[in-house]
């Protein structure tokens, strides 16, 4: 809660990008990021409808902070 008085904080906002990015970033499989933030909190899942019955795909955008916490975290020896 602000006081009154005080200045206004900016609104921070965390570009997201597509496993497929990560993964010709880091040299890694899309699956293997996929596996990696699917159930992160932060990850945006984006549902897109299919056609002929079959369930709808979900698409992931992993915010850039996120995902170089992670990175950084598996990658530390």
């Amino acid at each position: 809660m602000q006081q009154i008085g005080s200045e206004p904080q900016p609104v921070t906002i965390d570009q997201h990008y597509s496993p497929q990015f990560y993964a010709e970033l880091w040299g890694l499989s899309p699956s293997t990021l996929v596996r990696w933030f699917q159930d992160m909190e932060g990850v945006l899942k984006l549902s897109i409808p299919v056609k002929n019955g079959r369930p709808a795909r979900v698409e992931l955008r992993i915010p850039y902070s996120l995902a170089m916490r992670e990175y950084r975290r598996r990658t530390q020896r």
